[in-house]
This record gives structure tokens, C-alpha cells and sequence, in this order.
């Protein structure tokens, strides 16, 4: 199975899942975590027993919101030490909602890139700066 990690700082994380609830119902392959009040450690602990525990063999997308950030850093740790790991930044609900809809549409290979363009052209503009 194919598995997606919101992590992030605070609760977006968390929302971001709740979220995903409300719109498709259940998401038995997606996570979050936070990384707050816990070591570096600690989180990298908690994502390796994840990956091992819940038979991500085929794959995990860990969604942050956040590039350089501690938990694009230890994300980016896991993804080093652990095959079949690709890390995203700049998680929102867009993100999310293409990994739940896409990721037994498309090889893992792929998944990343996807992931980015749809969270790309989920960013838009309405009306004019400074009217």
C-alpha cells in the first residue's frame, strides 16, 4: 500500500486530514503527525515506526507545509535513510485531495510530480492588487 504523512507544525496537519474526511469520507492510508513538543529524535522514531508498522512498503508521500522547516528536515532524513520515500513541501488541502484521488492512478515514481503540479495549479488569484 501507497501511504501519505501530513506532517507539520500546530494542528494543519490534523486539519488537513479532518478536512479530506468531510469531503471523501474515510482516508484508511493517510497520517498525520505533528512535530510539536517532541525531539528530532523522537519524530524521526515515530515515522520510521510507522512506515515499518503499517506495511507502507509500496510507498509514502510525507506532505509538509514547509521547506527547511524541522519537519521538512527530518522528513527529508527518513527519505534518505528509507527506499520508496519522497517528501513534499507546501502541503495544502489541493495536495492532499490529489494524493487520495491519484496514487493508485499513477506509479510512485510519479506521485511526487503530481503531487507538486496539482498543488500548483490549486494556487491562484482572484481580482486585482490594491483595488
Amino acid at each position: 500500500m501507497v501511504g501519505c504523512l501530513l506532517l507539520s507544525h500546530g494542528n494543519i496537519a490534523r486539519a488537513l486530514l479532518d478536512a479530506s474526511r468531510k469531503i471523501v469520507g474515510d482516508c484508511p492510508n493517510v497520517y498525520a503527525l505533528d512535530c510539536e513538543h517532541v525531539t528530532t529524535n523522537i519524530l524521526y522514531e515515530r515515522i520510521a515506526h510507522l512506515i515499518e508498522s503499517e506495511n507502507l512498503k509500496d510507498g509514502l508521500a510525507i506532505l509538509v507545509c514547509l521547506r527547511g522547516g524541522t519537519c521538512w528536515n527530518v522528513a527529508a532524513k527518513i527519505a534518505r535513510d528509507f527506499p520508496k520515500v519522497v517528501v513534499v513541501s507546501g502541503a495544502n488541502l489541493s495536495i492532499v485531495m490529489s494524493f487520495i484521488t491519484k496514487h493508485n492512478k499513477v506509479s510512485f515514481d510519479e506521485l511526487a510530480d503530481v503531487l507538486v503540479e496539482d498543488g500548483k495549479r490549486a494556487v491562484s488569484q482572484c481580482g486585482h492588487a490594491g483595488v
